[in-house]
């Protein structure tokens, strides 16, 4: 057996009170976010339909705008924000990594001038 998630069938990441769940199947979400819905309803708990998202990376013939199980309808989208990080269906991060870059930038230049200080030892700097 290996020791990475990435042969798994069904993987759930959770972080405080964002969950993904990261499924093969559409059958396998429908079991994990069944599983979940029982797991925070014994908790007392509920799962927020407005903030839920659907992401399918595999292009469908009948590609929904919602995805449904039992009385929930999630939005289907082309990308969600997951923990700060662009999730999107290409699995391109480009732009994520373009912004990174342009924020290391503007903090590099923003203290350039101290850098060149004379005012300032070699060590402080």
């Amino acid at each position: 057996m290996s020791g990475t998630i990435f042969y798994k069938s069904v993987q759930i990441l959770a972080y405080a009170d964002d969950i993904d769940i990261i499924v093969r199947s559409r059958m396998a979400l429908k079991e994990a976010f069944l599983s979940l819905e029982r797991a925070v309803g014994e908790m007392g708990l509920r799962i927020n339909e407005k903030k839920t998202k659907y992401l399918a990376t595999r292009e469908s013939k009948n590609q929904q705008s919602y995805f449904q199980i039992k009385n929930f309808n999630f939005e289907a989208v082309q990308s969600f924000t997951y923990l700060g990080s662009l999730i999107n269906v290409n699995n391109d991060n480009s732009a994520k990594i373009k912004e990174r870059i342009l924020m290391a930038n503007k903090g590099f230049y923003g203290v350039k001038r101290q850098f060149r200080s004379q005012f300032l030892s070699i060590k402080i700097k």
